[in-house]
């Protein structure tokens, strides 16, 4: 599905679920309106439900930011939701996600909107270094276009997706049964329908971390249970089941290395938060699935 020849887009518009995000959205927004663009574009915040002062900061920020709507998302508290919504209120005929906690770094939006130019679908990199100070991060930034998930297909996350609006359109948007990972199984339902994802290696994102072992805790296993979820739904399509010889081997790994936590860095106690976290999500989508995927 990937456009023959170059086409000009005559409007981005950039997406952003938004709930609970009074203290970082701000951040973003600057973020955004220091971008260098000489396209045409607008940005759509979408409420969410939010509890705290999140439609405060988006209508301070809209009498800086002509291009910034502020959109209300009602019905359920979902990013697939949130997202889809936006989309609907949208304008362009390309849209790029990012999120409300996040930073887009300077160039993101330009080269998202020139790789569009060429291809249906594409994704940004993520960076963690700059907003997790002093905490556990992967090296170096990456881009999970460049990569299969799950020994299936590569995908965009959320926070760094772009994609034309007929793209979106086709494949019915976000899915919002999906309980998490309805990023992956967009970027899959893409591909399988024949849209290549396309990596834009320039197009950074400052990606916020978790603040604590709980908080990571609760994602990993919601990582988990998507794992456990994708594979019911992608597994007549090719994704493989997962290998029990391999998890018993992680298994024993995790409970061999619980009495040298403590003697541990915080690198290895954050990653075994995450092994742990992942596995238990594996084996409670297993339950609510009734599928082993372990």
């Amino acid at each position: 599905m990937t456009p023959a020849c170059p086409r000009r887009r005559q409007l981005v518009s950039v997406i952003i679920p938004v709930y609970n995000a009074a203290a970082t959205l701000g951040h973003q927004l600057k973020a955004l309106k220091e971008q260098e663009f000489d396209g045409s574009w607008e940005i759509v915040a979408v409420d969410n439900q939010s509890a705290d002062d999140s439609a405060t900061v988006i209508r301070q920020y809209q009498q800086q930011m002509p291009q910034l709507r502020f959109v209300q998302a009602t019905d359920k508290q979902t990013a697939a939701y949130a997202r889809n919504v936006g989309a609907r209120a949208a304008k362009g005929d390309v849209f790029l996600f990012c999120d409300a906690d996040d930073v887009v770094a300077p160039g993101w939006l330009a080269a998202m909107a020139d790789a569009l130019e060429q291809h249906d679908f594409v994704a940004g990199t993520i960076d963690v270094a700059l907003l997790n100070e002093g905490k556990v991060c992967p090296p170096k930034p990456q881009n999970y276009a460049t990569k299969r998930n799950l020994h299936f297909l590569p995908f965009a996350c959320g926070a760094v997706l772009g994609l034309s609006r007929e793209a979106f359109e086709r494949v019915g948007g976000f899915n919002e049964e999906a309980p998490i990972g309805e990023d992956v199984e967009l970027s899959w339902r893409l591909q399988l329908q024949g849209y290549p994802l396309h990596p834009v290696p320039a197009a950074l994102i400052h990606v916020r971390s978790r603040e604590t072992r709980q908080a990571m805790w609760k994602q990993h296993v919601r990582y988990g249970e998507a794992h456990v979820y994708l594979y019911t739904q992608f597994a007549s399509s090719g994704m493989p089941r997962s290998s029990v010889k391999k998890a018993v081997h992680d298994y024993w790994g995790l409970i061999s290395r619980i009495p040298h936590l403590l003697r541990g860095d915080e690198r290895q106690r954050a990653q075994f938060v995450r092994k742990a976290a992942l596995c238990w999500g594996r084996l409670c989508g297993s339950l609510r699935y009734r599928t082993l995927y372990v």
